[in-house]
């Protein structure tokens, strides 16, 4: 694997993976901020990684947690897009995404963390190798995340 595949790779997951962040709780800036510093290990690392979607969301996922704990960063970001994105990526649509990303920042992290997972399509087997967790414990915050969303669901109904 060369540069000619990174690149491929770089143009066609960028998005995902900032989606993935924004799903973990980063606001847009944060999120394309962070994974910008994951691509740049997968540039790094490029010709010893079998499995750059998972290796890289894996790499995110603990930069943010990293920058989460940073005192530098609690000064919220004012930035509302990217040059990180496509001109077709359509933040609009994210913003009616408004109340789920709501649900989901209520949620611990670990819990949203694991929600993100399998948001993107990840079996909870597949999630404990890459977080390095017991498969049980991906199911136990998983079922909690999702209990914790459906009475938020619930609740919001009642309200409307």
């Amino acid at each position: 694997m060369g540069d000619a595949s990174f690149n491929a790779f770089y143009r066609s997951f960028t998005p995902t993976l900032v989606a993935f962040l924004v799903w973990q709780g980063a606001s847009l800036a944060d999120a394309a901020d962070v994974a910008q510093e994951a691509m740049i290990q997968a540039y790094q690392h490029w010709p010893s990684i079998c499995h750059p979607q998972a290796w890289t969301r894996r790499v995110a996922s603990r930069a943010y947690t990293r920058r989460l704990a940073s005192i530098e960063d609690l000064v919220p970001s004012v930035a509302i897009c990217s040059p990180l994105l496509p001109a077709e990526t359509d933040v609009a649509a994210w913003d009616q995404r408004h109340d789920v990303l709501g649900m989901l920042a209520s949620l611990p992290s670990r819990q949203r963390q694991v929600m993100a997972w399998t948001l993107d399509g990840y079996a909870p087997t597949e999630i404990a190798k890459e977080l390095i967790m017991t498969p049980e414990a991906v199911r136990t915050n998983l079922m909690k995340a999702r209990r914790s969303l459906a009475a938020q669901i619930s609740v919001a109904r009642v309200e409307s």
